[in-house]
């Protein structure tokens, strides 16, 4: 009887025991929804719809279009440097401006021998031609021989010889006078002079200084070989004039440029592609027009970004590249759907326009993207939407 009470007192035991522990995970259960994670906080937008152009972008190198080494072209003492670049930054010459001038005063001189030379052998012309014609008249009736006749002609010819000579020798004394003063073939900007005042130089010298042309000036970059056809395609269905009609925009910008300000066009391509880099070498020009104040924007020899457009404008679909996520070669964006929840979406990128990324694919005007705090966020998440400013409190 003892150990039936015993028994039925054990069962009542476990019995309190399992609705105690039921009851615990209740409330357990309860306290965990209790518990439950609040939608994140995130920045949204939707993306921007505009036209815009396809751009191709480039890196090359501006060279002028005309450069001139300056060199002597005779012997003699430097008296003058008619240039000084150093009074402003990048100065300028004009086409038959001084710029040396070479000691004239021996050419000068070798001028008027040839003057004399040649007076010297015009009187000897007239005096030999007057011997022949008496010659002549003699030979004539008979008082000369003919070997005097041909005496006489062949000092005649000497004496025109002379003259000849002594013309050519004057041509010669003006030109090595004329070199003496060295001026700019061409206009633009010219560099420092390598000789001094006094230093003799010759045409063994070497060089004197340079011009560049600067306005205007080439762009020449490389342009790669899927591009090369897509311009062509292009020019070929009417929808692009092609380089000889001049009609192909190049948009060009330097180093310390915000984007692209200069405006040029393309006007050369070369005639085949290189095999071993597989680029063309294509060429652009820019005006460079003078300022009010200071040297002209665009210097020979600078680095420039160069932007060529490759279509005709269309309407696409812009986001901040903020709200742009990368897994290994796969670009993304989160999606917000009705219920606020995030919906992973594979995109693919276009060119960046004014610091906005175009999206070719995977994405349309009026759907709403996690534009900030992407790593807050998964895939089926609930979130909320902020503004910025709440976002950042």
């Amino acid at each position: 009887m003892t150990g039936l009470r015993l028994q039925s007192a054990w069962h009542w035991c476990a019995l309190a025991l399992l609705l105690a522990s039921m009851t615990g995970c209740e409330k357990s259960n309860a306290g965990a929804e209790k518990k439950a994670a609040p939608p994140v906080k995130v920045e949204m937008a939707t993306p921007t719809e505009k036209e815009v152009t396809d751009f191709q972008d480039f890196t090359g190198r501006l060279e002028a279009v005309e450069s001139v080494e300056i060199r002597a072209r005779v012997s003699g003492y430097l008296t003058k440097i008619a240039f000084d670049p150093s009074i402003e930054l990048g100065a300028e010459v004009e086409v038959g401006d001084s710029l040396f001038e070479i000691d004239e005063r021996p050419y000068l001189n070798t001028l008027a021998t040839a003057d004399a030379q040649l007076a010297q052998a015009t009187a000897r012309q007239k005096t030999t031609a007057a011997e022949l014609a008496r010659t002549e008249e003699l030979v004539a009736k008979k008082a000369a021989t003919a070997r005097d006749l041909e005496r006489d002609v062949g000092q005649n010819a000497e004496a025109v010889a002379s003259i000849q000579v002594a013309s050519a020798s004057i041509a010669q004394a003006k030109l090595d006078l004329e070199f003496a003063k060295i001026t700019a073939p061409i206009s633009g900007r010219i560099s420092r002079s390598v000789p001094s005042v006094g230093d003799l130089i010759t045409p063994a010298t070497g060089l004197l200084t340079s011009i560049v042309s600067v306005d205007p000036i080439h762009l020449y970059f490389d342009m790669d070989e899927p591009t090369l056809q897509t311009l062509q395609k292009l020019v070929r269905e009417g929808k692009l004039k092609g380089p000889m009609e001049g009609e192909i925009p190049l948009l060009m910008g330097l180093t310390t440029d915000d984007g692209h300000p200069h405006r040029g066009k393309l006007d050369f391509i070369e005639n085949q592609v290189d095999p071993n880099t597989g680029t063309i070498r294509v060429r652009g020009v820019f005006a460079n027009p003078k300022p009010e104040r200071g040297p002209r924007p665009l210097t020979p020899g600078s680095f420039a970004r160069v932007r060529l457009p490759v279509g005709e404008p269309h309407k696409a679909v812009l986001i901040s590249e903020r709200a742009i996520g990368r897994n290994l070669d796969q670009s993304f964006v989160y999606v917000v759907d009705a219920e606020n929840k995030v919906v992973y979406r594979p995109v693919t990128l276009g060119s960046l326009k004014d610091g906005m990324r175009v999206i070719v694919d995977g994405l349309t005007a009026g759907e709403r993207i996690v534009t900030n705090g992407l790593q807050r966020v998964r895939p089926g998440s609930k979130v909320e939407p902020q503004t910025a400013a709440a976002v950042e409190e």
